[in-house]
C-alpha cells in the first residue's frame, strides 16, 4: 500500500492506494471514528483483482481536520472528489456505516459512475429516527464527546483497547489496525486521530432531504445488515434494492454493526462473492 494525497475544498485529504496495476476500480470508505487503514486486510486481498483507493475522511487518519460542515453531503462530496482527482468514471465501492452511507449519498447524485456498492450496516436513519436525533440529540454523540484522546503512548493504547469490553469481539488485526491507523504518536505521547468533537458532529448531522433521493440510486446495490440494524431503517434498505433487479439485503445471523472488524474471513468472503 501506498499513502497518496489530494487536496478536496482547501483540505489535504489523504487515501491508501494498492494494485494500481490492475484495471478495475474500487473505493473504500470507513466509519466514523476510524481510517483507510483499518480496512487493510481488504485493500490487500482485493488488489489482486482491483486498482483499490480507500479514502481517510476529513478529521480522519492522516487527512487534515475541520468542523466546518453541516451535513453527510461533505463527506460523500469527498468520496465524489477522490474518483474525480483519479479520473475514475466508473468504479465499485465498498462503505461501511458513515462510508456506507455516504457511498449511497454519493449514488444518489452520481449513480451512474458506480457498477456495484456493497455497504455493511450504512447509516440511513428513517424519519423518525432523524426526527429524533434533531430533537433530542444522538446518544452516540454523547458517547463519542466523552471519549479518551490522549495516551500515553501507542503501546498504551493498545494494551487499552485490546482490553476493553467494546473490542472484545473484534479480531486482533483489527484492534492493531486501529491503533496503527486512528491514533497518532505525539510530542507527549499518543492522541486519536479522530477528535472527539468531529466524532460527535458527524453523528449529530442528519437531514431529511437525501430519503427523498433514493430513487435514483440505480447501481448494483448489497446491503449487509446485521438481524436487527439500529442504523438502517428496513423500508430505506429495502426502497434502495428495489432499483436494481441484482440489488439485495444481506442479513447476516449473530452479526453486529462492526462486522468488517469482528470477523475478516467472512467481510472478504461476501467481497468477494459480490464484487
Amino acid at each position: 500500500m501506498q499513502r497518496q494525497f489530494f487536496t478536496f475544498d482547501g483540505l489535504r485529504l489523504s487515501y491508501l492506494e494498492a494494485g494500481a496495476q490492475q484495471p478495475r476500480k474500487l473505493l473504500i470508505a470507513h466509519a466514523n471514528g476510524y481510517a483507510a487503514g483499518c480496512y487493510e486486510y481488504l485493500i490487500a486481498a482485493l488488489s489482486e483483482r482491483y486498482h483499490v483507493c480507500a479514502l481517510d475522511f476529513a478529521g480522519h487518519g492522516e487527512s487534515q481536520s475541520t468542523l466546518a460542515f453541516s451535513s453527510w453531503g461533505f463527506f460523500s462530496r469527498q468520496l465524489l472528489a477522490l474518483t474525480d482527482h483519479l479520473g475514475w468514471q466508473s468504479l465499485s465501492a465498498i462503505g461501511h456505516s458513515l462510508g456506507g452511507g455516504s457511498l449511497l449519498r454519493a449514488a444518489e447524485v452520481d449513480s451512474g459512475r458506480f457498477e456495484k456498492l456493497l455497504v455493511f450496516d450504512p447509516v440511513m436513519l428513517s424519519f423518525l429516527m432523524i426526527l429524533y436525533v434533531k430533537l433530542f440529540g444522538n446518544p452516540m454523540a454523547k458517547v463519542a464527546r466523552t471519549r479518551r484522546a490522549i495516551f500515553s503512548s501507542k503501546e498504551q493504547a493498545l494494551k487499552i483497547f485490546s482490553r476493553h469490553g467494546a473490542n472484545r469481539s473484534w479480531e486482533k488485526a483489527a484492534v492493531s489496525a486501529y491503533v496503527e491507523y486512528c491514533i497518532r504518536a505525539t510530542e507527549q505521547g499518543a492522541e486519536l486521530c479522530c477528535a472527539p468533537s468531529v466524532e460527535a458532529q458527524i453523528f449529530s448531522q442528519t437531514e431529511f432531504a437525501h430519503l427523498f433521493r433514493l430513487g435514483r440510486i440505480g447501481s448494483e446495490t448489497h446491503i449487509v445488515l446485521p438481524p436487527a440494524s439500529h442504523v438502517c431503517a428496513d423500508w430505506v434498505a429495502r426502497k434502495i434494492v428495489r432499483q436494481n433487479k441484482k440489488s439485495a439485503v444481506h442479513r447476516i445471523p449473530d452479526s453486529g454493526h462492526l462486522l468488517p472488524f469482528e470477523n475478516h474471513r467472512l467481510t472478504l468472503q461476501l467481497a468477494n462473492g459480490i464484487l
